[in-house]
């Protein structure tokens, strides 16, 4: 037990984790349901949406790049796939096209960063307004409705798993997971530890650092995309206006979750428990019937507080850009002693 509480208080997420137990037993002390099944489990739907854009966002920041586009795509896949249906497209290809889009503009993105030389702050500021144009033209100004689309719109967040967990949290549980696996378990996890650590040794050591980032511009709006489907599917509207903010959420929930700004450091799990923070804090803030006023200064409050704690114990336990760029170089060696893979294999990223 001892042994356990040990690697547990170890872990470089144990200051976020610690800061979530408390926040949940404040809430849980001062109102009467919040530690109820059912709303645990609406708190868990609602941090859904931001934690499935969260999630790439820290692959984005962990290769030292940032994103404030992401609002604007998360509206652009949803109200152009309504418009699309309401066209007469089948769901299904309404869908997949809305996907497609939102991955062309993280492409837009990426290579103004990589090719043009424009730093992600202004560039993603500019694809930003322009997404949102498009929004506001494409949808006419006013919220569409999606009417009754059957299955595949239970299947991207309007249904129910066992007729108790909604679709949005297997989408969430589902994007974590992989997520983990792509970024602590391949090499294009390293790649990208690398090219946030020190973006120059990454490119000595024989590192693709413009194509790495790339990829995580086009993963982070595609993500956004499939949350703003998600959402759609759920709510079953869209306003031009929906998303505003998440750029900024994103961020701060994986910030909170131990991810630093300037890039190589960061983990899946703890930008999980960032944007899970926020989703209670919200949810308790409300339970409350704080003075919605005072909701966002209170909300900044607790983001300040826990960044603080995690950053400490992060200059504890963080792991160097030499460290990362060793474990590459290992795993890379390991790589080309084994024999040729398949193109679907984890090193196709090289």
């Amino acid at each position: 037990m001892k042994e356990a509480l040990a690697r547990l208080f170890r872990m470089r997420e144990a200051g976020v984790l610690l800061a979530l137990v408390l926040i949940m037993l404040f809430f849980g002390f001062f109102t009467n349901s919040f530690f109820t099944a059912k709303n645990l489990t609406n708190v868990l739907r609602q941090s859904s949406v931001l934690g499935i854009m969260t999630m790439a966002v820290t692959f984005l920041i962990i290769s030292g790049e940032f994103d404030l586009s992401i609002g604007s795509t998360f509206a652009f896949s949803a109200i152009v796939s309504v418009v699309m249906m309401e066209g007469g497209v089948p769901p299904t290809l309404a869908f997949l096209l809305g996907l497609i889009m939102s991955g062309a503009v993280g492409l837009v993105n990426g290579l103004l960063v990589t090719k043009a030389k424009v730093p992600s702050f202004i560039a993603t500021l500019g694809m930003m307004m322009v997404v949102r144009s498009l929004v506001l033209i494409v949808g006419s100004g006013r919220p569409r409705v999606l009417g009754g689309r059957g299955l595949i719109a239970a299947v991207f967040g309007g249904g129910t798993l066992f007729g108790a967990i909604p679709v949005p949290i297997v989408w969430l549980l589902a994007i974590v997971g992989v997520s983990w696996l792509f970024l602590s378990k391949t090499t294009f996890g390293y790649k990208v530890y690398a090219t946030g650590g020190n973006i120059h040794a990454a490119r000595l050591s024989g590192i693709n650092t413009d194509r790495v980032k790339i990829v995580n511009f086009v993963l982070t709006s595609f993500a956004a995309g499939l949350a703003g489907i998600v959402s759609l599917c759920f709510l079953r509207m869209v306003a031009p206006v929906q998303g505003s903010g998440y750029e900024l959420e994103a961020i701060a929930a994986s910030v909170i979750g131990g991810t630093a700004l300037s890039g190589g450091i960061g983990s899946v799990f703890g930008a999980f428990l960032g944007s899970f923070i926020l989703a209670v804090i919200r949810n308790g803030l409300v339970l409350m019937r704080t003075n919605p006023y005072l909701q966002n200064g209170v909300l900044g409050a607790v983001i300040l507080a826990a960044v603080i704690v995690n950053v400490r114990l992060r200059a504890a336990h963080g792991v160097s850009a030499k460290q990362l760029l060793a474990r590459f170089s290992l795993t890379a060696k390991r790589t080309a002693d084994r024999p040729p893979v398949e193109d679907n294999d984890a090193s196709s990223f090289q």
